[in-house]
């Protein structure tokens, strides 16, 4: 079973998964997290497990994979080249960055789907495909529905969203926290990150429309994170009566 989350920065997408490890891990399913630059990790029922984000650890895994990445070819047939050609980001940089991101997302999708089990994706293609129209040269909605024809769907996707001024408080307190070189290299800024979340509004309502295994739930309320988990776990009941 995969499982992705998306919505903007400080919508509570890194809360809502270890809640979900926590639950899981309690029921006894084991559970692997995704998220970029980490590829598949086992996921871990305690706060400081594979899902925390933050550090100087990060820095070096994030170039340790960028190089090869950087200096392959992509397959043109293959879901990371199409979406990437699919929308021209405006800097070189961050084309660079979008790269290595997508092809590794890619790459683990492929490994969950030929693997059994439950995966977590914290940050998958939906938030990938986020950042890319945010980023873009000219941001287009036929854009979004043309790539979402050939995105792989999961099995369960969860958008986060929160109040404008609740993102708006997180994020401030979250770069505040972070060191800046983390910042430069990671962030995207307050300003992008609560344009994001419009971004990822509007994408989710594309989604609805196209029948997407969608819930939508509000970030700031702890009550929906358990309607989530109940969720998940009754469909992994149904996925065992009918196995």
């Amino acid at each position: 079973m995969i499982i992705e989350l998306f919505g903007p920065p400080g919508a509570g997408k890194t809360t809502l998964l270890r809640g979900l490890c926590r639950e899981m891990a309690k029921h006894g399913i084991n559970v692997k997290t995704v998220n970029g630059y980490r590829l598949i990790e086992y996921a871990s029922a305690q706060g400081d497990g594979p899902e925390v984000r933050h550090g100087i650890g990060r820095i070096g895994r994030k170039i340790a994979t960028s190089g090869p990445v950087l200096l392959s070819t992509l397959p043109k047939d293959g879901v990371a080249a199409r979406l990437l050609a699919s929308i021209p980001l405006r800097s070189r940089i961050w084309s660079w960055r979008m790269k290595v991101d997508v092809a590794l997302l890619c790459e683990s999708w492929r490994q969950a789907q030929e693997s059994e089990g439950y995966f977590i994706f914290e940050e998958g293609l939906i938030q990938a495909l986020c950042a890319l129209v945010l980023l873009a040269r000219t941001p287009s909605v036929d854009v979004v529905r043309d790539s979402l024809a050939f995105l792989p769907r999961p099995d369960l996707l969860i958008q986060l969203d929160a109040p404008q001024e609740t993102l708006r408080r997180r994020l401030v307190d979250r770069h505040a926290r972070q060191p800046l070189i983390e910042v430069l290299l990671f962030e995207l800024g307050v300003e992008r990150g609560l344009r994001q979340a419009e971004i990822s509004r509007e994408i989710g309502e594309c989604l609805r429309h196209n029948g997407w295994p969608l819930i939508q739930i509000n970030g700031a309320e702890p009550h929906d994170f358990d309607e989530v988990i109940t969720r998940v776990l009754r469909d992994r009941d149904h996925v065992s009566e009918t196995a």
